[in-house]
């Protein structure tokens, strides 16, 4: 019942912290002031092959100067030409009209001399880092054959698209590519994943494995020459793997083939929780520690902790704390107020795998200390007091104490023979109405958690001693017995006088 309650806790809990997150990212990218990505364009028709020297002009636009530009040819084999012209950005570029507004634009002209570069089916691929380091990439096929009498067989072009930065994956893989076929025909596409070895996609060329797994053309989702296809990855253990991806024109049975390693991450975070069980209230805050929580292959880093606190009779009405980080291993629970409260930390690795765990602190309430005073004369438990049926005194209790939370909110109840009688924390006292005898009078002070302690006395009736004093009754006394000895003495006198018979 107790988990079950949890999550349902802990779902909003979640949802809200990525929620948040993800506004956060929204409001970052407002307030930067680039809100759209750089346009790349490229004079060359997608597809297109090229036999003989050509010029391929390159076009950027943005607000400020990328970082750095790049191009880069390249098929299966490697890379086959490469241009870095980062430091050609003039200052500000040529002002133009976008889409956008007004932005600067930077043209290059690039050199394809195909006898250097070879027969290929080659990718063209523009990369642009932005200011704030957010890399951008155009991909174009393009297709070079320097002899076009030659019998050359044009494989498919093919290239991997990240969307993200991240090689982390759980449970499946969307797997983006681009493709092309020379002769416009459609490409048979399969992949195989494979344990990577130390270095990552190690091998210069790869054939078509036999047990290479076939994609299904129905289940392939396509955009332009853009392909998409989700790769299952149940069942695999966590660890590095060789993603290799196999484009085949049928009507050649040529391929081509790119690859990249991305970490498989099946399983959640272990989450640890460390601190205590129970605490007394009002000992400042009590720690909790997920240091020790882990990965089981990836070890800690990049874990983000997500702590959120409810007291368990107030989840209705004050809802929940929460905090969150890369950084946020330890988390505190004020003790200022007593009750049962869940700690809970969810963990997220940079997968996505959530693990959860629960730690139940208990915050004792300490009940308030009785001071009680009677003119001024501390009593204490058990006592006894004289009260006289025409006088009056001073009862106080204001001595008594308790934890700082509960002490300016302390009642204090007196009661005469177990009857409530009186409220407040002192007053003038004065022997009761109907009250024949002696009786007991209690003082009970409560917190506002109802944990009270009390004070009881005897309180005896001052009126029903003598009125006389005690000095006189005893002169009264010694002076009768004085007579009556000297009385005594005589008697036994006349006595010895008698004659005797």
């Amino acid at each position: 019942m107790n988990d079950e309650r949890a999550r349902s806790i802990l779902a909003p809990i979640i949802s809200s912290f990525f929620i948040a997150t993800l506004l956060q990212q929204i409001s970052f990218a407002e307030d930067s002031g680039v809100d759209f990505p750089p346009i790349i364009s490229i004079d060359i028709v997608d597809g297109a092959i090229i036999s003989d020297y050509s010029t391929v002009t390159i076009v950027i636009q943005n607000e400020e100067a990328p970082n750095s530009a790049t191009w880069e040819l390249f098929d299966s084999y490697g890379t086959r030409h490469f241009v870095d012209f980062t430091g050609d950005f003039d200052v500000g570029g040529d002002s133009t009209d976008s889409q956008f507004g007004s932005w600067n634009e930077w043209s290059f002209e690039i050199e394809i001399e195909p006898l250097s570069i070879g027969p290929c089916s080659c990718i063209a691929k523009v990369s642009v880092e932005e200011e704030d380091g957010n890399p951008i990439s155009t991909f174009t096929s393009i297709f070079i054959s320097p002899d076009p009498s030659s019998d050359f067989q044009f494989p498919p072009t093919i290239q991997i698209v990240s969307d993200t930065n991240s090689h982390w994956f759980s449970k499946s893989h969307i797997l983006r590519f681009v493709s092309m076929n020379a002769d416009s025909g459609n490409s048979t596409f399969s992949y195989i994943l494979t344990q990577s070895s130390n270095v990552k996609c190690s091998n210069e060329y790869i054939e078509v494995a036999s047990n290479s797994n076939i994609l299904n053309p129905s289940q392939i989702s396509q955009s332009d020459m853009t392909f998409s296809y989700n790769i299952d990855l149940n069942g695999l253990s966590d660890g590095w793997y060789d993603l290799s991806i196999f484009a085949i024109n049928p009507s050649n049975q040529q391929h081509s083939y790119d690859c990249k390693s991305i970490r498989v991450d099946n399983n959640p975070p272990v989450v640890v929780i460390d601190g205590p069980d129970s605490i007394t209230e009002g000992n400042g805050y009590a720690i909790f520690d997920g240091s020790s929580s882990y990965d089981e292959s990836w070890g800690i880093q990049g874990l983000t902790y997500i702590w959120s606190v409810v007291k368990s009779d107030d989840i209705y009405e004050n809802g929940t704390n929460v905090a969150s980080g890369l950084d946020q291993r330890t988390f505190s629970v004020n003790t200022i107020d007593s009750g049962t409260y869940q700690i809970i930390l969810t963990i997220s690795d940079q997968a996505g795998n959530l693990g959860s765990a629960i730690k139940y602190l208990e915050v004792e309430n300490v009940p308030p200390v009785v001071r009680l005073t009677i003119d001024g004369e501390s009593i204490s438990n058990n006592g006894e007091f004289t009260l006289s049926r025409e006088s009056t005194c001073i009862i106080d209790a204001s001595g008594s104490t308790d934890t700082l939370n509960d002490a300016e909110n302390l009642r204090y109840v007196w009661r005469v023979n177990n009857i409530p009688t009186y409220e407040g924390v002192s007053r003038e006292f004065s022997w009761p109405e109907g009250v024949d005898e002696d009786f007991i009078l209690t003082i009970e002070v409560i917190d506002d958690d109802s944990e009270s302690s009390q004070i009881s006395i005897l309180v005896k009736d001052g009126s029903a001693q003598s009125s006389i004093p005690l000095s006189i009754i005893v002169l009264i006394l010694s002076t009768l017995f004085f007579s009556y000895s000297i009385v005594n003495m005589r008697k036994q006198a006349n006595e010895s006088d008698i004659p005797k018979w």
